[in-house]
C-alpha cells in the first residue's frame, strides 16, 4: 500500500492506495468528493503520475480550487507569489476535461498515470451505446472498462460517484 499522505483517507482506504484497484467515492452534493479527490491528486503527484479527468468543471474551475488547496496549505498565505503570479501546481498532476470514454483511454494511453480520478462516473459514456450518460447501461459499461484498466495495467483508479435523492449511490450496484 501507498500513502496517500492523508491520514483518515489512508484509513478508510485499509492502510493506502493499492496498485490496480478501483474505489468508488460517493456522498451527497456539495461535501466534498471532488475537493477531497484533488487534494489527493495534488500530494500523490510529488510521487506518482496523476491523471484527473473531469467531466463535471472546467479546467479553470479545478485550477480554481487546485490554487485555493495550495492557499490552504500553506498556512492561509496567499496563493499568489510575492510577484502576484499563481503557484505552480505539481508536475506530475494532468488535468483533462473529457466526458467520452474513448477519448479518455487514449488520454490514459498517451500519459501512462499510475493513478487516474475520473469525476464523475454519471458524466462518462461510451458512443457505441445508445443511452445516454448517467443511464445504467453506461455507468455499468464505463465501470467495467474501467475496472479492466485497472486490473490489466496497474493504474490505482478512483471513480466519483453521484448520490440519489434518497441517499444511496446511483447507478448499477
Amino acid at each position: 500500500r501507498v500513502s496517500t499522505t492523508i491520514g483518515e483517507l489512508d484509513r478508510v482506504l485499509g492502510g493506502g492506495l493499492v496498485e490496480g484497484s478501483v474505489v468508488l467515492v460517493g456522498g451527497d452534493p456539495g461535501i466534498g468528493k471532488s475537493t477531497l479527490m484533488l487534494q489527493m491528486a495534488m500530494e500523490m503527484a510529488g510521487q506518482k503520475r496523476v491523471l484527473y479527468v473531469s467531466g463535471e468543471e472546467s479546467e479553470r474551475q479545478i485550477k480554481m480550487r487546485a490554487t485555493r488547496l495550495v492557499g490552504a496549505q500553506q498556512d492561509g498565505q496567499s496563493s499568489k507569489s510575492s510577484k502576484g503570479t499563481a503557484v505552480p501546481l505539481p508536475q506530475n498532476l494532468l488535468l483533462v476535461t473529457e466526458t467520452n470514454l474513448e477519448v479518455i483511454l487514449n488520454h490514459i494511453n498517451e500519459t501512462k498515470p499510475e493513478l487516474l480520478i475520473i469525476d464523475s462516473i454519471q458524466t462518462t459514456y461510451l458512443s457505441e451505446l445508445d443511452s445516454s450518460a448517467g443511464s445504467v447501461s453506461q455507468v455499468r459499461e464505463c465501470s467495467s472498462q474501467l475496472r479492466e484498466l485497472a486490473k490489466t495495467s496497474g493504474i490505482s483508479v478512483f471513480v466519483i460517484g453521484h448520490v440519489t435523492k434518497e441517499g444511496a449511490i446511483a447507478g448499477p450496484r
